[in-house]
This record gives structure tokens, C-alpha cells and sequence, in this order.
């Protein structure tokens, strides 16, 4: 409203000096800075910094662990079938440029990452994940905010993720992504895809994999 009543003030200042040419050409340079004012006020509220990392496309793959063996039951290490899940990752994730690989503190998502890391030249990040302390069933929401943190830090590249069936999907939905389904806690072969965007854009694929692929 400010801006309008200066504005409207010089318009009136502009009737009464039309038959005087000198006093006219203050009145127009007042008129113009009034409203580059009003245009700069705007542009500075609306305008994103335009930074190189806001052109980045973040590229983040994410899974559950392979297939576990049935004991021991607080930590168990993959089983056989696992173990090939694990090289097929390998092969299908070996071209496509990930940088780095996060998995949780247990056993079956650090196996699960070994041959691809391997293949890559790259050491496994694991985050250790802490349980909410509302529901002892359920992540944190500080782990899943770390897990994030950490694909953040590497804007513009391509990262895989390796959790659990009850923190991927809280990963995708902290990245930005929608409508992401439950992950079966019988299955192991589901692959999500996310194209993260700049300013907290992202687009999700959701893929399957076999263990022989």
C-alpha cells in the first residue's frame, strides 16, 4: 500500500507541473526511482539465488539389504541368495556413475554393498540408525534426517542407498518423492530411482531386480 500512495503522490505532482517544463523533469526522475524501488522490492523477495547447485540433478539409488540368514537374530549376515543378489547389484549398478554408498551399522546391508564398492574403488559410508523412542518399531526421524543430510552433500552425483524395508521409504519421502509404496518385508528385489531437482523437486521410479539379472 506504501508504494502505491508514493507512486500515486508523483502522478499528482505530475498534473500540476505539465505547463513547466523545468520543474517537470524532477518530478519524472522521482516518478522512476519510485518505481525501480517497488520492482527491486519485488525481485529481492521472489528471486532464487541463482547458484551453480541450483542446475544439479542429484541422482540416488536406493534398496533394501539382500537376503538374510535366519540367525543370529539381532545382526544376521546375508544368506546364499543374498550373497548373489549382491553380485547381480554389482553388475547392474557397476556403469552407472555412483560416487558413494550408504547402508546402516548391520551386517546385511554392509555384505550387501561389498561387491559393488568393490567393483567402484569406493569405501561404504555406514550410518548407524537409532530407533524413535515414541515407537521402538520405527526409525528416528534424526536418522532418516542424517541419511539425507549425507545425499545432500553430494549434489549433482549419484549415490546408492542400502536400508531397510521400514527406512527407504522414509528416505524417498524426506528427498521429496510421493505415492511411495510399503516394501514387502518377504521381498528383496525392489529398486527405487530418484531424480532429486533442484529446490526439493524429485521424481521416483520404482524398478525390480533379480538375484540372476
Amino acid at each position: 500500500m506504501s508504494e502505491k500512495i508514493t507512486i500515486l503522490g508523483v502522478a499528482g505532482s505530475l498534473r500540476k507541473a505539465s505547463c513547466n517544463r523545468a520543474a517537470l523533469l524532477p518530478v519524472l526522475l522521482m516518478a522512476a526511482l519510485c518505481l525501480l524501488q517497488a520492482t527491486a522490492t519485488r525481485v529481492e523477495v521472489n528471486a532464487y539465488p541463482a547458484t551453480e547447485d541450483n542446475f544439479k540433478v542429484t541422482t540416488v539409488f536406493l534398496i533394501r539389504h539382500a537376503e538374510k540368514a535366519d540367525a543370529p537374530r539381532e545382526d544376521p549376515p546375508l544368506n546364499e541368495s543374498g550373497r548373489l543378489r549382491s553380485q547381480a547389484l554389482a553388475r547392474i549398478l557397476g556403469q552407472s556413475g555412483i560416487k558413494a554408498i550408504y547402508t546402516s551399522q548391520y551386517q546385511r546391508t554392509i555384505q550387501t554393498a561389498e561387491p559393488l564398492a568393490k567393483q567402484l574403488g569406493i569405501t561404504a559410508t555406514s550410518l548407524p540408525l537409532k530407533m524413535s523412542q515414541s515407537n521402538p518399531r520405527e526409525v528416528s526421524e534424526q536418522s532418516i534426517k542424517q541419511i539425507t543430510g549425507k545425499i545432500y552433500e553430494r549434489t549433482g552425483e549419484a549415490v546408492l542407498v542400502i536400508g531397510h524395508s521400514n527406512t527407504i521409504p522414509e528416505v524417498i519421502k524426506m528427498l521429496g518423492g510421493d505415492n511411495v509404496p510399503k516394501i514387502d518385508e518377504q521381498k528383496f528385489d525392489d529398486l527405487f530411482v530418484v531424480t532429486v531437482f533442484a529446490r526439493g523437486k524429485a521424481k521416483v521410479v520404482h524398478l525390480k531386480y533379480e538375484a540372476g539379472s
